[in-house]
Formats: C-alpha cells, sequence, structure tokens
C-alpha cells in the first residue's frame, strides 16, 4: 500500500498527510530515548555539545520560525533547523536526535496544527522535562482551510465547480480522478502507543476545532511581524541578560517586514486584476486575505491530493483563457506539473510562489530570509497582477 501510495505521489508532487504506519515505530523510538535520555538527566553526557557556550539554544521545526529566531537573536543564540535544507516538509519524520534535540533546547518553536501531531505527544511524554515552546498558530488570529470554486476536495471529495465542463473536449489534459485514499493506512496506531487520539492539542479538548485550521500563518507578512514580536518576548523573558539587544533585532526585522508589506499593497493598489491562480496546493491563504486577493487552485494547503481530476483541471484552464490571467503559480518542491499543464493550454508562464515552509541547500548557504523570498514573491505578484496603467 505504502509504496502504491509513492507511486500516485511521483507525479505531481505530493506527499502523505498523515504518515501514521511510520509513526508508530517513531513513538515506541521515541519513548525508549525519551526514557533512557531521563536515566541520565543528572550526567553531562546527556547534554548536546553545542549547548556548552552559554548561548540560549532554539530549535526549530522548519524554515520561518527558523529565520525569525536568528534575526531576533544574532549571535546570542544557536538556532537549529529540524527539517534539512532541500526537505519537502510534508515528507519530514522525526527522528531519535531531533526528539533529543527538543527535549534539551531552551526553546522550541513549531508552527502547530494537524502536522504537528507528532510534536504534541513528543513534548507530552517528555512531562517535567519538555522545554519551553511556543506555536506560531497561537501566536495570532488562524483562519479555517476553505475549498473554493473548482477546487478538488480532499479524499476524493465533490469538485466545487462553477459550471459543467462535461461538453467540454479537454481531451489534451484529461486526467484520471486521483485514487481515493485507502484509508487502512490512517489505522490511528499511535494513538494506542499514547492512550490519546489523533488531534492531540496542548489545553485544547476539542478535535474538530483545528482539524481544518489553516496553519500557514506567515505567509502574511502582517502576521510574520506579530509572529516575531512574541518570539522576541519569549526570547527576553528566558534570556533578560540579552533582553535589549533581542527587542533592537526584532524591531529592525519587522520593519524590514512592513516595508515589504507596503510595497505589496502599492501592487494591488495600482494592480490590472485581482486574481490569482495556483496550478498546486495552495498554502498562502493568509497571504491573499491579507490583501484583498481573490485565487482558483488546484487543492487546499493543506491537501494530500496529488493529481487533480479532469474537471479541476478543466475549471482551472477555461479560468485562465477567460480573465487572460498572464501567470500560473506553483509552489516550491513541487514538481510543477499541473501549473505547467496549464500554461501549455492558455499560454499563460509558470512561475514559482516561495511560500518558504523550507529552502534549498544553496539558499541557505547563500543567507536566504524570509524577507528575501518574499521579496522574491513580490516580482512574481506584480507580473501576475499587472498594472492598471499599464500599456497593453
Amino acid at each position: 500500500m505504502m509504496k502504491e501510495a509513492k507511486q500516485r505521489r511521483s507525479l505531481f508532487g505530493s506527499r502523505s498527510r498523515k504518515p501514521l504506519k511510520k509513526t508508530a515505530v517513531i513513538w515506541l523510538m521515541a519513548a525508549a530515548l525519551l526514557l533512557s535520555i531521563t536515566g541520565l538527566s543528572g550526567c553531562a553526557s546527556a547534554k548536546l555539545p553545542e549547548q556548552d557556550d552559554g548561548r540560549l539554544q532554539i530549535v526549530t521545526t522548519i524554515f520561518p520560525p527558523y529565520d525569525f529566531a536568528r534575526a531576533i537573536g544574532g549571535d546570542k543564540v544557536n538556532v537549529t533547523m529540524l527539517l534539512s535544507p532541500g526537505e519537502e516538509v510534508h515528507s519530514y519524520e522525526p527522528t531519535p536526535l531531533d526528539i533529543r534535540k527538543i527535549r534539551q533546547c531552551g526553546l522550541f518553536l513549531y508552527v502547530g496544527g494537524e502536522n504537528d501531531v507528532w510534536v504534541e505527544r513528543i513534548l507530552d511524554n517528555m512531562g517535567e522535562d519538555r522545554p519551553q515552546a511556543l506555536r506560531l498558530v497561537d501566536l495570532t488570529d488562524i483562519l479555517e482551510e476553505e475549498i473554493v470554486e473548482g477546487m478538488m476536495e480532499e479524499r476524493g471529495g465533490h469538485d466545487h465547480e462553477g459550471h459543467d465542463h462535461e461538453g467540454h473536449d479537454h481531451e489534451d489534459h484529461d486526467h484520471e480522478e486521483a485514487e481515493t485514499h485507502d484509508h487502512e493506512d490512517h489505522d490511528h496506531e499511535e494513538a494506542d502507543v499514547h492512550g490519546h487520539g489523533e488531534h492531540a492539542h496542548s489545553g485544547d479538548s476539542s478535535e474538530e476545532e483545528h482539524e481544518e485550521a489553516d496553519e500557514h500563518v506567515w505567509t502574511s507578512p502582517v502576521k510574520a511581524a506579530e509572529i516575531i514580536l512574541a518570539i522576541a518576548d519569549k526570547m527576553e523573558e528566558l534570556d533578560p541578560d540579552n533582553a535589549e539587544s533581542y527587542k533592537t533585532n526584532a524591531g529592525a526585522y519587522v520593519e524590514q517586514i512592513l516595508d515589504l508589506d507596503a510595497q505589496y499593497r502599492e501592487i494591488v493598489e495600482n494592480a490590472e486584476r485581482a486574481t490569482i491562480v495556483f496550478g498546486d496546493r495552495f498554502p498562502i491563504r493568509y497571504f491573499a486575505q491579507e490583501y484583498g486577493l481573490d485565487y482558483f487552485a488546484a487543492f487546499p494547503g493543506c491537501s494530500s491530493e496529488s493529481e487533480p481530476s479532469a474537471s479541476t483541471l478543466a475549471f482551472l484552464i477555461d479560468k485562465v483563457r477567460e480573465e487572460q490571467i498572464p501567470v500560473v503559480f506553483s509552489i516550491e518542491f513541487s514538481n510543477g506539473n499541473i501549473a505547467r499543464a496549464i500554461c501549455e493550454s492558455t499560454g499563460a508562464v509558470r512561475r514559482t510562489f516561495w511560500s518558504c515552509h523550507n529552502v534549498t541547500k544553496e539558499q541557505m548557504e547563500s543567507g536566504a530570509t524570509y524577507v528575501s523570498l518574499m521579496t522574491e514573491n513580490l516580482v512574481a505578484v506584480r507580473e501576475a497582477l499587472g498594472e492598471r496603467n499599464a500599456e497593453k
């Protein structure tokens, strides 16, 4: 079954939303590791070497909080990202070393939401030894994930098309409906390991409340600024000796981000259109709402689907043609096949929108930041929206 799922993912660059088969093994390994570490808690050998330099140790799951923490902390902190550069975030699974890093850090930053269920379980199992932690979804208001017109629903659900395409001839881009996921792979084995359900959240007794929450809060620059200030407050609390430095650095980075926000607003204000199209998942709902943009996309931001239905693909192609949309977006680490198919049928160009989940190894080495990635997006968004008074 897992082999078939991997084969389905290979065509359009999908990911497994809940890789539960492997997680049971991970939880058992984690439990064994935590027991061994607890037994060594009084020994120097239980500490990671990099914790001996006196600086605040911060561990993050993905790139945005990593970038925010290093911008705030400068040389006063050590920041470690668990996700390796170039790794697709939704295929990440923690290693025993990752769990040890979390336990021994001074501050742990993670997103929260469905893809971080593993974090909640690991932290719960650490008991009194759990580190100070912040969830990004707790630092700002969140939105529910939504299904818009033409978008294919999760797990083989009904498409939300605005019109019937059955009479259209779309032989050049006809695709089979994505296979319905076999829920025998989602048998919740790990619930038996730890004695609680799939969507456990610290301090939250309702599974349904967060099940469809959109966790990509950082994609709005305004929300990114809010998150940075909240992280800085926590760092000041944990390391008061360097509080003034953290406050100054956070203020400077927020200023850069708000300047970027002003540039986006200027583009939207003078834009020819207010619609963007994604031939991919759509992980930037916060961005779209921030700037009042309408959007059409193949899948929601956290979808596990990999191939669009023929009707979804036809809808997007028709939408691009009808509204003369010049740019179709795909996201980083996607193979871009859906967007490419739309572009081949319409004459639009494909551009990458960096959702900032992660960066490539080359980008990390060259010093890429949230601001530099969102600045690249700025150029692409300007091209996609056009200018109202530009010469045709």
